[in-house]
């Protein structure tokens, strides 16, 4: 019996973590004679069955009125089926819910079933030729993603089939698409609110670098642990840990738990295991209020695969956070001395490195990038993306691949 009950509250919990959600894309504006359309959503109301003298009661509706409609009487009506389960949804559970939705009308309802699982093969096929959307999302904490293929098809389809957890914006698969929630909401006709879509602000190099250099000197730094001194004297409330993660994710901040989540991958690895760190100090400085508002996991996959994240939120978080790790790892004033010393030593007078062909050059490269990362402890790769993006280093694209390769692999 006990169990039972928890059984209930879980999916209980479930359906008002979903309402939650939905209700934060919805106009606020429900006045009656307003002149444009709007939308409320309801949880565990009742509608008449057509024809029959009984009613149904659904998890979540949502209704859309028109300035024109009568009063009280929706234009459309999108039904939200909530599955809290620890299997996949089957066909069987597509076609019940496309049964109850096909009682109370047969236009002008659309639906959406979201589960904390995926979905079999054949439910997804029923989905799509029922018009019904498809969601995944976790009855967790809400578990953010960030990888540089969370909205790649092929991903989003192991999302579906319940194989990949769910990325940064949640997702739904309608129409044989993948789209953002609020765009899917906005396509069923709902009036939905910008107000609450997750938006991170631009901020150029010259900004993040004077909030790195801010942090930096507020610290009072004595010693090379940068990231462990900052996270000490400036997050006193978090701890570290460490933690098995799927391939290529590095870290992970647990906001609510006040914990930053390490790799055993990197464990032993100096290097990276202080960029990640440092990388995560920077989420928690650029992008505080952004956490404290969703209270959520955010997980950071190998920074060298940012640059083809195809969303452009993640995109720039993962960009801010990076360059920001960059800037505390590697202050500034120190970084160009020592760059000027290093130029005098190895006789560099055009005021930048090459990497060509050439031996000279290529051991030049090699030989201060070995030295910038023993001095700053961080890896090579870092150290060569910072001189790049100083104009200090210049690669030469028309060389094989395998130069560039050199670099990552000496």
């Amino acid at each position: 019996m006990k169990e039972k009950i928890n059984t209930i509250k879980i999916g209980t919990d479930y359906e008002n973590r979903v309402f939650k959600l939905f209700s934060s894309f919805l106009q606020k504006d429900e006045l009656s004679f307003v002149s444009q359309k709007y939308s409320r959503i309801f949880q565990h109301k009742s509608y008449k069955c057509v024809g029959l003298d009984r009613t149904i009661d659904f998890d979540i509706t949502i209704e859309t009125y028109n300035p024109y409609s009568k009063e009280n009487e929706w234009s459309s009506l999108v039904i939200v089926e909530c599955k809290c389960l620890t299997h996949n949804v089957d066909i069987s559970d597509l076609d019940e819910f496309e049964t109850k939705m096909n009682k109370v009308s047969s236009s002008g309802i659309k639906g959406i079933m979201v589960t904390t699982r995926g979905f079999t093969k054949k439910s997804i096929e029923q989905a799509q030729k029922a018009h019904i959307a498809l969601m995944v999302l976790s009855e967790e904490q809400y578990n953010w993603i960030v990888t540089r293929d969370i909205n790649k098809p092929e991903h989003q389809m192991q999302v579906l089939l319940g194989n990949e957890q769910s990325g940064l914006v949640p997702t739904a698969y309608s129409n044989g698409l993948f789209v953002p929630l609020y765009e899917c909401l906005d396509n069923m006709g709902i009036s939905i609110t910008e107000q609450n879509i997750v938006n991170i602000p631009w901020l150029d190099k010259k900004h993040i670098k004077e909030k790195a250099n801010e942090l930096y000197q507020r610290c009072g730094i004595s010693s090379n642990d940068i990231a462990g001194e900052v996270l000490a004297q400036q997050y006193p409330e978090f701890s570290i840990e460490f933690a098995d993660f799927p391939q290529g994710v590095l870290g992970s901040i647990a906001y609510s738990k006040k914990v930053i989540n390490i790799s055993n991958e990197i464990q032993t690895d100096v290097h990276r295991r202080n960029f990640t760190l440092a990388h995560e100090l920077g989420h928690l400085y650029l992008h505080q209020s952004f956490l404290e508002s969703f209270n959520s996991e955010l997980l950071d996959y190998d920074e060298k695969g940012v640059l083809s994240l195809p969303d452009e939120i993640i995109k720039r978080m993962e960009i801010q956070a990076n360059y920001f790790a960059s800037y505390l790892l590697i202050p500034q004033e120190i970084f160009k001395n020592e760059v000027v010393r290093l130029f005098n030593i190895y006789s560099i007078s055009k005021g930048r490195l090459y990497l060509d062909s050439q031996p000279c050059n290529k051991c030049a490269v090699l030989a201060i990038l070995g030295t910038l990362s023993t001095k700053f402890n961080v890896s090579k790769e870092a150290i060569k993306i910072r001189l790049k993006n100083e104009g200090l280093l210049i690669i030469d694209d028309r060389e094989p691949q395998r130069i560039n390769q050199i670099i990552t692999n000496y």
